[in-house]
């Protein structure tokens, strides 16, 4: 065969059968008639593993939570709901949404910030107080870590939007990512409007988490903060997966009464395999994080990545 013929009967047949993610490999083509070597790189399918199910008899767990999903973080299958599609309060899980807003206006981390009387919330009880100085990237740990309302507050102020106009980004975004179920009516999660539902907080922490700053602070068990004045105070993560048998990237709790105890949380198999698993409305504090764990766990042992 003519060689120039054989390289087009290559490409064409390559590009019939590509997928959209791709790696490098080398064809050799060999001509006789001219003892020519042509070396042609090609782009080749490189599949995701996509996990199936051991026992379709398997039907879960039983789990407290009022609602509740696992998916697949790489490929978004969702492999296991209950009432996944049932609008819920979501509270402080609310702040992942206000964390992907701030990480698009980002003064910078070295930023500093005064605590003002407009930052306090009427939450849980602050790490940060009216009038110390904290760097932005300090606020941002605190946000995450100890789920602080006011630091939360502090970082929407550091953008230079109003409130109103920062919600109005969120819920912005949240249409962006295909989120119409989900409404925000403030930064913090305090308010019970904040709403969302079990897939949607899935698809939600999808995004935040494959955010290296998100992961690289919401999974870190404590944070040392030293404020400017040079107050030193120890705190500790609201996350108490953390301290599980389970390997947690990154994780979000949430609670107010309207919601009950929630949780979101990325979490790693023994080879490599990557879950998110969320709990809404969960029945106490030590019940989510038995809900998330019970339910990954069954997750683990009854799929199959291949």
């Amino acid at each position: 065969m003519n060689l120039w013929a054989l390289i087009s009967t290559i490409i064409l047949s390559f590009s019939l059968t590509a997928s959209p993610v791709y790696h490098l490999s080398t064809v050799n083509v060999n001509n006789d008639s001219s003892q020519a070597t042509l070396n042609l790189e090609v782009k080749t399918e490189k599949k995701s593993q996509l996990p199936y199910k051991l026992d379709n008899n398997s039907l879960g767990v039983k789990i407290g939570a009022s609602s509740a999903a696992v998916m697949d973080s790489e490929t978004g299958l969702v492999l296991w709901q209950k009432n996944a599609t049932e609008q819920r309060s979501i509270a402080s899980i609310t702040k992942l949404m206000s964390i992907l807003v701030f990480l698009e206006h980002n003064p910078g981390w070295d930023q500093l910030i005064t605590m003002e009387e407009k930052d306090e919330t009427n939450g849980n009880s602050p790490n940060i107080y009216r009038g110390e100085i904290a760097k932005v990237s300090d606020l941002f740990r605190l946000a995450l870590i100890a789920s602080d309302n006011n630091a939360v507050m502090a970082l929407m102020r550091s953008t230079g939007f109003s409130q109103a106009e920062f919600v109005s980004l969120m819920n912005k975004k949240a249409l962006d990512l295909g989120l119409v179920n989900t409404i925000f009516v403030d930064p913090t999660g305090l308010n019970a409007g904040n709403k969302s539902t079990a897939l949607e907080v899935l698809k939600l922490a999808q995004t935040a988490f494959a955010s290296k700053e998100v992961t690289d602070v919401s999974s870190l068990s404590r944070y040392d903060l030293v404020t400017q004045g040079g107050r030193q105070e120890r705190v500790y993560a609201t996350n108490w997966l953390l301290h599980s048998y389970l390997d947690v990237e990154a994780g979000k709790t949430g609670y107010i009464e309207a919601s009950g105890y929630c949780l979101v949380a990325k979490i790693s198999g023994d080879d490599g395999q990557k879950i998110l698993t969320v709990v809404l409305g969960s029945e106490s504090n030590d019940h989510r994080f038995y809900d998330a764990k019970v339910l990954s766990a069954w997750v683990f042992d009854n799929f199959i990545w291949s």
